[in-house]
This record gives C-alpha cells, sequence and structure tokens, in this order.
C-alpha cells in the first residue's frame, strides 16, 4: 500500500538543493568500484560536522548502479522507508510485549497494535518529504540504523540474555548507533531514545520486574539523576551559542530561533495531527520569525504551551505513563534541530522519527479501552483518520511527480516564500527552452514569479540572478537597477548557503558566453561579497577562487588571476585551490610551479576525495609539457 501511495511520486525530479548535493558532487559519480573511489565518495560531504559519509556512499552506489536517474535514488529512498516501517513494528511489539508483562491488566492483542503503529507511520504525510526529497536519505537512513540500535536494546533487555548474546546486541547497539551517527549526526539523538525508553518502559526492573540495583541505590534512580544532569548539560552548551551574536548566514540570532521554535514545534504538532494538503510543503522560508515574546503574541502562548504540557505529562506519568513518554519521544527527537544550533528554522523532515511515541500512546490506549461501543468508534474513526492519512499522502506523491505541479501548488499555497516564487520562475524558464513556441508567454510567467521572490518575506538572491539569467537568454538590455540591488544584497546581507552556487553558476554562465553582464558590473557581483562582514574566511576564499577562474577565463588576466589565487590560499589552504591554481599556472607554460601546486594538492588531500581530478591535471601537465617540446 505504502509503495502504491508513493508510486507516482517516484516519477519525480530532483528538488531544491538535490543537483548541489547529488548532480554537482563529482566524487559520486563513480563507474567502477575500487577502494579509491569509494573513498572519495565516502568523505565527499560537507553537509554537518561529520560529512555525513556513509549517506554519501549510498548516493555513489547508486549512482554506480543506475546512474543519476532521480527515480532510483527515490526507489531506494522509499525501500529505506519500508525497512523503516518493520523495524517500527518489531521495537514496538517489543514494547508491548514488555508492558504485557509488567501490566497483568494490558489486552494482550500486541501484534495488531504494533501492525498499525507502522502502518500509520508508513502513510503519514509529514514523511514524504525524506522519501522524494532525495538528499534527506540522510535523514531517513540515520533512522534505519538509529532504530536497529533500538530493536537490538529492546531485544537484550527483553530475553534471559547468555553473555554471547549481551555481546552481539550490544556490538549490533554500537555498531548501529555508530552507523546512524556517520549518516546524519541526529543519529546521536537515538543515544537518548534509548535511555528514554529504558527510563518510561523498563523502568530499571528486570525480567522479573524486580528493580535492578546498583550499589546502594536502585537502577531508575539513577536514571532520573541522569536526566536531571542531561537537562543541566544541554543548558551548559546552548550558553556559548545564546551569547554569541546572529549568523552570518542567518536572519536571526540564537534567542530569536529559540523563540520562533516554540511555535514552529506547534506548527510541527499541527503537521502530525491534523495534516492539511494546503500546509505541507518542501519550502517554509515564509515563516514568521519571531522578535521577542510578544512578537507575534503566539510566541508567548507557545512557551507557555510547551510548560503547560510537560507539566501535564509529567503529572498524569504514574497513571499514564507512554503519554509522558511520547511528549520525551518528541523533545528529544527535536533537540539537535529545533533548538539551539544555528539551521534554518522550519524543515518537515525533522519529524521523521520523532511521531512515533505519539502513534504508539495512541494506539495504544485505544486498545485498552474498555467499552466496546467508545473502543469501536474510535476505531471507526481512527480507519478514517488513516485513510486520510494515506489519500493526502498520494495527491502530495501525485503533485511531486513533475516540477510543474509541484512548483505551482508550493507557489500558489505558500505565495511570501522566497524559495517557491523562485523555484516556480526556474520552471517557467526551462519550460522556454523545452516548447520555444511559447517562449513569450513562458517568459512572462517566469519574470512574475520573480518578482513575487523578489517581494516575498525574506528574499534571498536567487531571483536577482536568475533575472541575469533570463535577460541574457532573451536577449535583453541588463538592467543596472538589478545589478546594483543584486550587489547591495550581497555587501550588507547575510551570506545566505545557496550565495555561493548563485555566483558560481553566474561566473560559469559569463565564462561560458551565455551571459551577457558588462565585465566591470560582472566583477563587482562576484567580490560585492567580499565587503560583507558577514562573510566567513572560507567563504572569501572560495570567492576569489571564483575572481581568479574569471579572470584568466573571460579577461585572460593571468596576472590577476595568480594574486586572487595567492589571497585564496592564504585564507584556507585546501585541495581544490591548488588544483585551479595549477591550471592557471600551466596555462601559462609554467610547469614547474604547477606542478608545484599539484604536489601541494597530493598533500593535501589526505582522504583521498580529489585523487579523480589530480590524475586528470597531472596528466594535463604532462600532455602541456610534451606539446611545448614538440614545438
Amino acid at each position: 500500500m505504502t509503495f502504491f501511495i508513493y508510486y507516482q511520486g517516484l516519477k519525480g525530479n530532483y528538488v531544491f538543493d538535490d543537483p548541489a548535493n547529488i548532480l554537482d558532487n563529482k566524487a559520486l559519480a563513480i563507474n567502477t568500484l575500487n577502494f579509491e573511489n569509494l573513498r572519495a565518495a565516502f568523505y565527499s560531504g560537507d553537509a554537518g560536522p561529520l560529512g555525513r559519509p556513509i549517506s554519501m556512499l549510498s548516493f555513489a552506489l547508486n549512482h554506480y548502479f543506475t546512474g543519476f536517474d532521480p527515480f532510483y535514488f527515490k526507489i531506494t529512498n522509499l525501500v529505506i522507508h519500508l525497512i523503516n516501517g518493520i523495524l517500527i513494528y518489531i521495537f514496538s511489539l517489543q514494547i508491548f510485549n514488555w508492558l504485557a508483562i509488567s501490566r497483568t491488566n494490558i489486552k494482550k492483542n500486541t501484534t495488531l497494535m504494533a501492525l498499525a503503529i507502522a502502518s500509520i507511520w508508513l502513510v503519514h504525510p509529514i514523511n514524504l518529504t525524506s522519501i522524494l526529497y532525495v538528499v534527506q536519505r540522510m535523514t531517513s537512513l540515520s533512522t534505519l540504523f538509529g532504530f536497529l540500535a533500538i530493536v537490538f536494546y529492546c531485544s537484550w533487555r527483553i530475553k534471559n540474555s547468555t553473555i554471547s548474546f549481551s555481546v552481539i546486541s550490544w556490538l549490533g547497539i554500537v555498531l548501529s548507533l555508530t552507523a546512524s551517527i556517520f549518516s546524519k549526526e541526529s543519529g546521536l539523538l537515538f543515544i537518548g531514545l534509548i535511555y528514554w525508553i529504558e527510563l518510561l518502559i523498563f523502568q530499571g526492573k528486570n525480567l522479573q520486574q524486580q528493580d535492578i540495583k546498583l550499589g546502594k541505590f536502585k537502577l531508575i534512580q539513577y536514571l532520573w539523576v541522569g536526566v536531571i544532569l542531561g537537562f543541566i548539560l544541554l543548558i551548559y552548551i546552548a550558553v556559548p551559542y545564546i551569547s554569541t551574536s546572529i549568523s552570518g548566514n542567518r536572519d536571526f540570532n540564537t534567542i530569536e530561533r529559540l523563540l520562533t521554535e516554540s511555535r514552529v514545534i506547534f506548527y510541527y504538532l499541527k503537521l502530525i495531527f491534523f495534516p492539511l494538503l494546503s500546509d505541507l510543503s518542501l519550502y517554509h522560508d515564509d515563516f514568521i520569525i519571531s522578535s521577542s515574546f510578544t512578537h507575534p503574541i503566539t510566541t508567548l502562548w507557545s512557551i507557555l504551551g510547551l510548560i503547560i504540557i510537560s507539566l501535564i505529562s509529567l503529572i498524569i506519568a504514574k497513571r499514564f505513563p507512554l503519554i509522558l513518554f511520547a511528549w520525551g519521544w518528541y523533545v528529544i527527537s527535536q533537540l539537535m534541530e529545533s533548538t539551539f544550533i544555528s539551521l534554518e528554522l522550519v524543515h518537515e523532515h525533522r519529524n521523521y522519527f520523532g511521531t512515533i511515541g505519539f502513534i504508539l500512546a495512541a494506539v495504544f490506549y485505544t486498545t485498552q479501552i474498555s467499552s466496546q461501543k467508545i473502543k469501536l468508534t474510535i476505531y471507526f474513526f481512527g480507519l478514517v483518520y488513516f485513510c486520510n492519512l494515506s489519500f493526502t499522502t498520494w495527491q502530495r506523491a501525485n503533485l511531486w511527480s513533475n516540477l510543474v505541479d509541484q512548483g505551482l501548488y508550493e507557489a500558489t499555497m505558500h505565495p511570501q516564500s522566497d524559495r517557491a516564487n523562485y523555484q516556480m520562475a526556474r520552471v517557467f524558464m526551462q519550460l522556454m527552452q523545452n516548447e520555444p513556441d511559447k517562449k513569450t508567454y513562458y517568459a512572462e510567467q517566469a519574470w512574475k514569479y520573480l518578482e513575487l521572490a523578489k517581494r516575498s518575506y525574506k528574499p534571498g538572491n536567487g531571483a536577482w540572478f536568475a533575472e541575469l539569467h533570463l535577460a541574457s537568454y532573451l536577449n535583453q538590455p541588463i538592467s543596472n537597477r538589478v545589478v546594483d540591488e543584486l550587489v547591495y544584497n550581497l555587501q550588507h546581507h547575510p551570506f545566505y548557503n545557496s550565495n555561493l552556487s548563485f555566483l558560481s553558476a553566474f561566473a560559469n554562465c559569463q565564462i561560458e558566453g551565455d551571459c551577457h553582464v558588462e565585465h566591470n558590473q560582472a566583477v563587482r557581483i562576484i567580490s560585492a561579497s567580499l565587503e560583507n562582514s558577514k562573510t566567513s574566511p572560507d567563504i572569501q576564499a572560495e570567492l576569489y577562487k571564483l575572481l581568479a577562474q574569471y579572470f584568466v577565463s573571460v579577461a585572460h588576466d593571468f596576472q590577476k588571476g595568480e594574486e586572487f589565487m595567492q589571497d585564496a590560499i592564504k585564507l584556507k589552504q585546501d585541495t581544490n585551490g591548488y588544483l585551479i591554481f595549477a591550471q592557471i599556472y600551466r596555462l601559462q607554460h609554467k610547469f614547474t610551479e604547477a606542478q608545484q601546486q599539484l604536489n601541494l594538492a597530493i598533500k593535501s588531500d589526505t582522504k583521498g576525495i580529489w585523487h579523480q581530478e589530480i590524475l586528470i591535471e597531472q596528466r594535463n601537465i604532462r600532455n602541456a609539457e610534451s606539446t611545448q617540446k614538440g614545438t
């Protein structure tokens, strides 16, 4: 059923930052399975502090077997999702079987209960982005290994374990958690979830329902002390983030982020319990930032709401422990991406494994109702709810089956979203090329949506760059106003993560002759962010690289190219920089200097990420030397 619901969506294209993370990563395009290629792919990621190597390796293997066809990437994601559903069934069954032992009054229809939980989770529309938004395999794959760790732990806890079984179980736990963390850093949260399962489900008891003791004290006492210490540690970790000023790539500081996330949590809860197709979106950059407790006033109500829910969950914990379990599970699932770390504010995939506790508690307490009449009524409405979830996901998957329908829907439902309007404009720009007989109409629509993007809640710079591309494609004059506005944005606004991709695409467009921005204006655009105090040294280095490549390729000014590369290397000594420098020297027939830079590239490429590029440049230097000697 889940496969049928998602099938049409598998036919869709890459979305959002999929191309930047997958198609533009040359290390993923492996054609032979050898150690060098696999190592390069493994270490090629730049997302998060760990690079998410296991996820990157999975993308590379996808390419090896099926190429870059998005259908096969998405169907792989769907298979991972289905495996996650099976794992949810298993550990739900494990938890219910334990509860059947620890609570003599439980109704023992545990198999159907576990099946219901897995089924509801599998078809829930909030999970769609973790399947059809290809790069979010990082989330689903991390979750798979995290769920596997939970299954290993629960298996160990509910059985009379021999030494060999304990060793195997804990080896499975450690390896699974490691794989989860190296798929995505949110895998660390599964350590907290296992802790929470022990605290609220197993409650520090053995199979005979006796308290496990460690010295003079019970295990459960140590666990509650651990919760208090963990809370203190979380505050300690958060303080440095809170005391810092606004991040260079964000429109908000940490305090504003925390205030906003209180409202985001309730927005997520609405999507979880009452998902409407109109609310669900790939883009949530139109979510209003909270500047204070009362602006907007819903910030205050949200904070109070979170406190009240937490207090009620604690008060009723003795009678309804799974309510506290569900709420705690959800809070733990949001600790990394919805608190003080300066990430984007809203993404639906952050709820991928956080919903489990709610579903588990709802199914459990429904089945324990004594009145058959009430129970049957709830079952009926539960079935209707399940059908609605399935239908909503099916509708959404159909929208995602092609970029035109998806883009129109996103832009219509989120008119204040810069990304939704920008994406719609890009769709029309692509249609201009695919259907040249309708070029004029599509161009008008593209201009319209670019203007809407520029007037959105928090516009990025994509619309301005797209206007330069569009004007060049249509052979129209380049507007000085557009250039001036773009330069101002790059100099004074936060340096958004997307800026570097936009600048790189613009520089390449100029180099290839497809964009017709006058030379001095193009230099102004590429160099503008160097005057932005919010631009980090690493970003400045990348900008100098772009300037070097631009001056060499367009102006044929090798002296400027060398100067810019020297500036780049001073800021960031990386393999890519050395390779570009080697190329610039090679083009001038300075082969000794080129080889020196290539040697530095080889030395710096400790993980083998650039081994193919290094081999190609080495061959190019030799060929150029041979050609010169021959002449």
